[in-house]
């Protein structure tokens, strides 16, 4: 496996607290495995955000955000059109996490005062503007209430198992069976049943369930309708993906989608 590129500012930023980047991504964009000395707030203002650490993966939707520590190795894949606007603070501005990543629920105070990074000019007046709002965002930040909607999926650390894994995150309507998962990495089935429930505390079943569902909440949330999803993941009909749906998060695909409707004014 190669190494994670680290990722730098340069002299010119090293005395800020909280650098601010602007990016617009295409949907199906994807930023390799990385790495940043500082702490990261992933954030879209529109379209949804999957990240991947070693140990998890996160499918962020709008109005959350996903504080990612400093020297966690990441990867981000974009789903939609997406808005980042992301910030990178010192990690000694922040209090210490008890989780490699913390995923943040963004009101709309939080919401303004990161969107107010790039409102502010370089001149003078912005950089005082700017050296108002970053302790605001601090403390948002270490007050702010955990995400509705997101929870870490766990993944493996076993080589086998991660592998296929991954191929599950790039192909969620598989319905291929354990034994022939277990079969393509050289294992026995039992083996590969084992591992999945010692390494990730669900067998392989619920684990494949949890990443559909996960992958359900981002495709809902920008719009794609029940059917379509329902089909995208591999359900064998909507009613069937409908009844997992409001079994795990208890209301209907079609109750969730409405919930964003409006979208964010960027």
């Amino acid at each position: 496996m190669s190494k994670p590129k680290l990722q730098t500012f340069g002299d010119r930023f090293a005395a800020r607290d909280v650098i601010a980047q602007a990016i617009d991504y295409v949907d199906g964009t994807h930023e390799i495995s990385h790495i940043h000395h500082r702490a990261q707030l992933v954030y879209a203002t529109s379209g949804i955000v999957r990240a991947i650490t070693p140990l998890g993966l996160w499918m962020l939707t709008p109005g959350n955000a996903l504080l990612i520590g400093s020297q966690i190795e990441h990867e981000l894949h974009m789903v939609g059109q997406v808005s980042m606007r992301t910030l990178y603070i010192e990690p000694d501005s922040l209090p210490p996490q008890k989780q490699e990543c913390r995923v943040i629920a963004v009101g709309d105070l939080l919401r303004a005062s990161i969107l107010g990074m790039f409102d502010a000019g370089a001149d003078e007046a912005g950089e005082s503007r700017t050296a108002l709002i970053v302790p605001l965002i601090l403390r948002l930040l270490q007050d702010a209430e955990d995400g509705a909607h997101v929870s870490r999926l766990t993944l493996p650390t076993n080589a086998r198992l991660r592998s296929i894994c991954e191929s599950l995150i790039a192909q969620p309507a598989s319905n291929d069976t354990l034994e022939l998962w277990a079969d393509r990495v050289g294992a026995s089935s039992r083996t590969v049943a084992r591992l999945f429930r010692q390494e990730t505390g669900m067998s392989f079943g619920q684990w494949r369930e949890q990443l559909r569902l996960a992958e359900a909440m981002s495709k809902l949330s920008i719009g794609h309708p029940a059917s379509q999803v329902a089909q995208d993941l591999g359900y064998a009909d909507v009613r069937t993906f409908t009844v997992m749906f409001r079994r795990a998060f208890g209301s209907t695909p079609q109750q969730f989608r409405q919930q964003f409707r409006k979208p964010l004014a960027v």
